[in-house]
């Protein structure tokens, strides 16, 4: 009887905290899927929609239904990798790159520092610590990644070699691209054609970064599908030929690769001098080929992951 009234008494307490904490998100807190253990909430997707809207504000001219799914989906993907990660790692251990990753995502947005980063976080009702979570999630299934995959890349590097070389000899001018990147797949030949068709009029829609955002597989889907600035000398002799004839806003039609369908953005188109400092090209190349392959060995293992996990909405 007392250790009933006790579990009675803790439940009641465990409830008001839930509600008392999460208030500044909701009125009412009800369950809205399950994967495996993990139960998500109606405040979870919430916080998550905040969060898409901090890295990706053109999320605001997107109805919020539409963003509320999109948080869903992300949400579903950082569990999967979560419920996967912790076989083999501690998620609480703060790596000491951490500090580096932060520095990295927050100058991604423009900002300065940690502190202008925390106000920043402020203003979407969200914390420095929540976001330090979700990075050291993304930093440790790398790490995982790399791990797993690292005696399966396979670099050419007497090819990256020649390459370099060519590009030196004839121009030491080259271009480099701002790119975008959706990357999504399907069963079948005729659902890959629907869905293709379904990007396509969603970019025409509401932009090429908030589809990301909808649709992409890729990590980079979390901030619109942005993967920075790739030298011309580094993308892969298929993706060259696809950007090539295309101008700065346009987007190539689908590209089959290993881990899915790749349709790329052109942002911005820059020239440079090429560095002559032919080592550090080299290497350069290198790493980049490395984590090219890596982010396909990346999306395979996910989706493998994905198949075996129980999913349940209530």
């Amino acid at each position: 009887m007392i250790n009933h009234t006790l579990s009675k008494k803790n439940s009641l307490i465990i409830f008001f905290l839930i509600v008392f904490i999460n208030i500044g998100f909701s009125n009412e807190v009800s369950i809205k899927f399950k994967i495996n253990n993990e139960i998500v909430t109606n405040v979870d997707i919430e916080k998550e929609y905040k969060y898409l809207m901090a890295l990706n504000n053109s999320l605001q001219s997107i109805n919020k239904n539409e963003v509320l799914e999109i948080a869903k989906t992300s949400i579903i993907k950082e569990i999967i990798k979560k419920i996967e990660l912790i076989k083999y790692f501690d998620l609480d251990q703060n790596p000491e790159y951490m500090e580096e990753i932060i520095k990295d995502f927050y100058t991604g947005l423009d900002i300065n520092s940690e502190s202008e980063f925390e106000q920043y976080l402020n203003k979407f009702g969200l914390k420095l610590d929540d976001v330090k979570k979700k990075l050291e999630i993304e930093a440790i299934w790398n790490e995982y990644i790399y791990k797993k995959f690292k005696d399966q890349v396979v670099i050419d590097e007497d090819k990256l070699k020649r390459t370099l070389k060519k590009k030196i000899m004839n121009n030491n001018i080259e271009k480099n691209y701002l790119l975008a990147e959706i990357l999504f797949n399907e069963k079948n030949t005729s659902e890959l054609k629907d869905k293709y068709d379904l990007i396509k009029q969603n970019i025409l829609e509401i932009g090429f970064e908030n589809t990301a955002n909808k649709y992409s597989q890729s990590d980079s889907a979390r901030n619109g599908g942005n993967i920075g600035w790739i030298k011309e000398s580094q993308l892969s002799d298929l993706i060259k030929e696809k950007l090539v004839n295309l101008k700065i806003g346009e987007f190539t039609n689908m590209i089959n690769l290993p881990g899915g369908v790749l349709i790329i953005k052109i942002k911005d188109i820059k020239e440079e001098k090429i560095n002559l400092n032919f080592e550090d090209q080299l290497k350069k190349f290198i790493l980049y080929e490395k984590n090219r392959q890596l982010n396909q060995f990346s999306i395979i293992h996910f989706n493998r992951i994905k198949q075996n996990v129980n999913y349940s909405e209530k």
